[in-house]
């Protein structure tokens, strides 16, 4: 099932922001904090996993070039934050004088970002499309679980809301990755993958604080491969 992992993830977001309305005022920065870092080491060993099971040095280095240069030159990170401050400040806007709406719209806002933005949403969406392989999704989904139990604790009802985001967005990319995996080889598939768990292992290091690298600037390098495989092959260089 292409949206099963999809699914799971919205599912595990949902589950941690109910229950962190159910232990609203309980959870501290502190422990939520140190729950995240705990997460960030599993980050790291899933993009370590994925690396080890095949790719070329070359390849990887390539996408990783060319992805970079794209994705700092359309500045995909601060777009992504602008967006997130005007949806945020329009809701607060249109939400002025209602105390609980202006609560959900914060929760739903700022959750929704974090669970649908980054590398292993997207590179999670590409495997389960392609491999049928929804570990990185569930993987994500257990992280997303962690952090929205403390933003559902201090932000409130609108948190467990943004596993609906999370099933349509990811949910849509896992369906086109499929069609698209139709279409492409095995080491094509090969060189996306660990160019993506490559990326994966750079957002575990961020959640446990040892590096701050805008992931979200390097994600066109998970996509590089599906042109640049192809073209070594007829060069002959792979």
């Amino acid at each position: 099932m292409i949206l099963l992992g999809a699914l799971v993830n919205g599912l595990e977001a949902a589950a941690g922001g109910i229950i962190g309305l159910l232990f609203k005022g309980r959870v501290s920065d502190d422990l939520g904090d140190f729950l995240l870092k705990g997460q960030g080491l599993a980050v790291v060993l899933v993009g370590v996993q994925g690396m080890v099971n095949g790719g070329s040095v070359i390849v990887v280095t390539l996408a990783m070039a060319l992805g970079c240069l794209i994705g700092y030159r359309l500045d995909i990170d601060g777009h992504v934050h602008r967006l997130g401050q005007r949806v945020q400040r329009r809701l607060n806007e249109r939400f002025a004088g209602s105390e609980r709406l202006g609560s959900f719209s914060e929760g739903f806002v700022a959750a929704t970002l974090f669970t649908c933005t980054g590398a292993m949403a997207i590179m999670g969406s590409i495997q389960s499309g392609i491999q049928l392989d929804h570990s990185t999704l569930v993987a994500k989904g257990l992280i997303d679980l962690v952090v929205c139990v403390p933003l559902a604790a201090t932000m409130g009802i609108g948190v467990p809301f943004c596993g609906l985001s999370l099933l349509a967005y990811e949910g849509v990319l896992s369906a086109l990755a499929a069609l698209l995996g139709s279409v492409v080889t095995k080491a094509v598939i090969t060189q996306v993958v660990c160019t993506g768990s490559l990326l994966l292992f750079a957002v575990g290091t961020n959640l446990l604080k040892v590096t701050n690298i805008k992931v979200a600037n390097m994600l066109p390098a998970a996509f590089v491969p599906f042109v640049l495989v192809p073209l070594m092959q007829v060069a002959g260089l792979v």
